[in-house]
């Protein structure tokens, strides 16, 4: 676990459970807390970005879509839309964010930036105390 706390700049690398990620949270108006700087993570949203389909004819008992790395997951305070985190999806598609309870917009994003696919809607995400909520993101890869 490595935290690096530049002003109001905390970059994340993380491995936990099997979800690892890098990222940045924006948390200018939010000080980090005392647990998420000593590697005690207390709540937030982690989760998998899976992309598909992958192949224009779907097989029985082949799956058509796989986890999808580098992808951007940014994260938004459900009342004022403005970015508050920004964590890459790990090599098998998965990402964590720590954040206090609250509303949030989980807006993801390409992972190459400009590019319009895979393009993937973005969800509201309640996240309550001392728990992280689980999100499954399926990025359309507009392959038909």
């Amino acid at each position: 676990m490595k935290c690096f706390i530049s002003g109001a700049l905390l970059v994340i690398a993380v491995h936990c459970s099997g979800f690892g990620a890098t990222g940045t949270n924006l948390a200018g108006q939010r000080k980090p807390s005392s647990a998420a700087t000593n590697g005690t993570f207390q709540s937030g949203i982690r989760g998998q970005a899976i992309s598909g389909p992958i192949s224009p004819v779907e097989r029985l008992g082949h799956p058509n879509t796989r986890p999808l790395p580098g992808a951007v997951m940014t994260v938004q305070s459900e009342s004022a839309r403005k970015e508050i985190a920004r964590q890459k999806t790990d090599e098998h598609g998965r990402f964590l964010v720590v954040l206090p309870k609250g509303n949030y917009l989980l807006v993801p994003l390409p992972p190459r930036p400009g590019s319009s696919r895979p393009h993937a809607s973005p969800q509201a995400v309640k996240v309550e105390s001392n728990k992280f909520t689980e999100v499954t993101v399926q990025y359309d890869t507009g392959i038909r």
